[in-house]
């Protein structure tokens, strides 16, 4: 009876370490909505406004441009509209050789982990409408790239898993990688950007057999000095 008890005790205590519930990790400005403070350009088509490598407060994000291309914040007035809310991200062209480096165009944010976790990733993406197709969006953690994304027409939801990171701060990078001379002009929009985490669960230590035989040894003295006393 004691070994069951105390093996249900075992269970329970590593069930309740493995349980653990994925929470939205803060990301400031993840849908590109705040008021930009900088440069507004219209765009050729005639339907989109854009920030190029926008500044102002609550921004969150760091806009790169390189030496081709562009990064910023565009608003739609006709081919396609904000996947959420009314604006969003922007990557024209990019350097294939070298997305993250000073000749891309990117975009990029940190942000924080209080504990170990394992952090998923999903972000809405789509082609600009009325251009080349071929813009391919590298995603990348702390500076190395994880994999690439290629933007089709419309909207689409893309879902990813960043892997188990540490607590601490990290950083989140959208990088373009086309290149003009074999695509022409083409552009990835991104909006509704979304971190979630899972923390790591913290498993207690599992008792070596000597561990539990002296446990039950001491359970089995106690009992019989338990039953030499009510005798």
């Amino acid at each position: 009876m004691k070994t069951t008890v105390l093996s249900l005790m075992l269970i329970a205590g590593l069930v309740a370490g493995a349980q653990a519930h994925a929470a939205p990790v803060t990301l400031i400005n993840a849908g590109f909505e705040a008021n930009w403070t900088t440069q507004l350009a219209a765009g050729s088509d005639g339907y989109v406004t854009f920030n190029y490598a926008p500044t102002g407060p609550n921004v969150g994000w760091a806009f790169n441009i390189g030496a081709y291309g562009s990064s910023g914040v565009a608003a739609s007035y006709g081919t396609l509209t904000a996947y959420q809310g009314s604006r969003f991200a922007l990557l024209q062209l990019g350097n294939p050789a070298d997305p993250l480096g000073a000749t891309g165009n990117r975009i990029s944010q940190s942000f924080i982990l209080d504990a170990a976790s394992d952090v998923d990733l999903s972000f809405a993406m789509a082609l600009r409408p009325g251009y080349q197709p071929g813009q391919s969006v590298a995603v990348a953690l702390d500076g190395q790239i994880l994999t690439f994304f290629t933007a089709t027409p419309g909207w689409s939801v893309k879902n990813m898993t960043l892997g188990s990171l540490t607590a601490g701060s990290h950083v989140l990078s959208f990088a373009g990688t086309a290149n003009y001379a074999t695509y022409g002009d083409t552009t990835a929009y991104l909006d509704a950007v979304q971190l979630d985490a899972v923390p790591t669960p913290v498993v207690a230590a599992i008792p070596e057999p000597e561990s539990y035989a002296l446990l039950l040894a001491g359970l089995g003295l106690l009992g019989f000095t338990v039953r030499r006393r009510r005798a």
